[in-house]
């Protein structure tokens, strides 16, 4: 931030009006009504819940989109969003081991727009309409008249109610004091948690005045301030000047910092490269002192291909001890994951249990888009698993 003082006032107000003059904003919800358009962006902002609508960051120009894994924002006439596209040279490409959104679940989305309600429907890198996550055909907004989103269903290829992976077939969204609330169901009219492993049931969304989520609270399934079985009732989310998620808080439901929910930390903290690729991931607990996650990982360090495509990502233990090293290869151009391969400290392929005890795993694609996947030892022999003796 500017320090200001009288002496510089006038100085540095011009100097701010260059700036927002000249510059191009990073983050995009929808362009200015006009002719159908397309943006580009490297990444997508975090979503912790489908009420968000989708947001492009770190934009980049057309041209440098060719040669980068990058998301295709098309805007209608009326500036609204009408398809995501997730590609390379133009081609579909599948997530490609890049962490952008939970609320993500294939290479592309199509959105139409009708007079109360809003359709999106999934597409595979062949652009073959197909269910995601889970039996997801279709999902269906359900909109009030200010247009706010108020319900989301979710239907299969035969239009009949299904629940997601999460085993969510409804959303519903009030809207009192400039906050959302939030609850979801199931096929038998149950409550179900924000996320499997992310016990909130009724929760309190705050948007900032930028409308990024920037608190979680559990109200449960009393419709009131709790605390679920880790001690967890509040999360805050944090993002940096570019619109990346870098920091999650737990609380307590009286404002308590605990550590809890899944990761069992206070705080996670999420590193970036320039190009907005998530290279690192730390936790700490309530103190501010380095704690390890609740699956044993101490520290997740990740690099990536110039085009944006993970190269490798590795764990650490609390000793600063190498214990998952995996190396992604892809194919020639680049829209396929071609391998996955275990290393050791010494860059030597080693066997992991991630890949079920093998080193390698190799992807051969199909002309449905399918692939066949191979194991392979250390020496690149065909992997066997071995045999589980079934008890007498």
């Amino acid at each position: 931030m500017f320090s200001w003082n009288k002496k510089h006032v006038l100085f540095l107000s011009a100097i701010m009006v260059l700036v927002h003059i000249l510059s191009v904003p990073l983050m995009a919800q929808a362009a200015p009504k006009s002719a159908s358009s397309n943006k580009y962006f490297r990444h997508i902002m975090f979503r912790e819940s489908p009420y968000a609508p989708y947001r492009g960051i770190h934009s980049i120009s057309e041209k440098a989109s060719q040669n980068n894994a990058h998301y295709q924002f098309s805007y209608d006439e009326n500036g609204r969003i009408s398809e995501i596209r997730y590609q390379m040279n133009n081609q579909l490409i599948n997530g490609n081991e890049v962490w952008d959104s939970f609320i993500w679940f294939s290479p592309k989305v199509a959105i139409s727009y009708h007079k109360d309600k809003e359709i999106h429907t999934y597409y595979d890198a062949q652009n073959k309409q197909i269910s995601a996550h889970g039996k997801v055909y279709r999902a269906v907004y359900a909109l009030d008249k200010k247009g706010k989103r108020v319900a989301l269903s979710f239907f299969d290829e035969h239009a009949k109610p299904v629940e997601s992976a999460w085993h969510i077939h409804r959303y519903e969204w009030r809207h009192e004091n400039g906050k959302v609330y939030e609850k979801r169901f199931n096929l038998n009219n149950e409550q179900q948690p924000l996320r499997p492993e992310f016990t909130f049931y009724e929760v309190e969304l705050t948007y900032d005045h930028d409308n990024k989520l920037s608190f979680v609270k559990n109200l449960g399934l009393a419709g009131k301030p709790t605390n679920n079985d880790s001690g967890a009732g509040i999360d805050r989310i944090i993002y940096d000047q570019h619109g990346n998620f870098t920091r999650w808080q737990v609380y307590d439901k009286d404002g308590n910092p605990v550590e809890g929910n899944r990761p069992m930390v206070h705080m996670g903290e999420h590193l970036y490269d320039e190009f907005g690729n998530k290279v690192g991931l730390r936790g700490y607990d309530k103190f501010g002192q380095r704690k390890a996650f609740s699956w044993g990982a101490f520290e997740h360090k990740s690099t990536y291909y110039p085009n944006g495509n993970q190269k490798s990502h590795k764990i650490f233990d609390e000793n600063a001890r190498l214990s998952r090293y995996l190396v992604i290869e892809y194919n020639q151009t680049n829209s396929h994951i071609l391998w996955l391969k275990s290393l050791d400290e010494e860059e030597q392929l080693s066997p992991s249990p991630m890949l079920g005890g093998a080193a390698a795993l190799k992807f051969d694609y199909q002309a449905d888009g399918g692939a066949k996947r191979t194991l392979f030892n250390p020496d690149l022999t065909k992997y066997i698993p071995k045999q589980t003796e079934s008890a007498e």
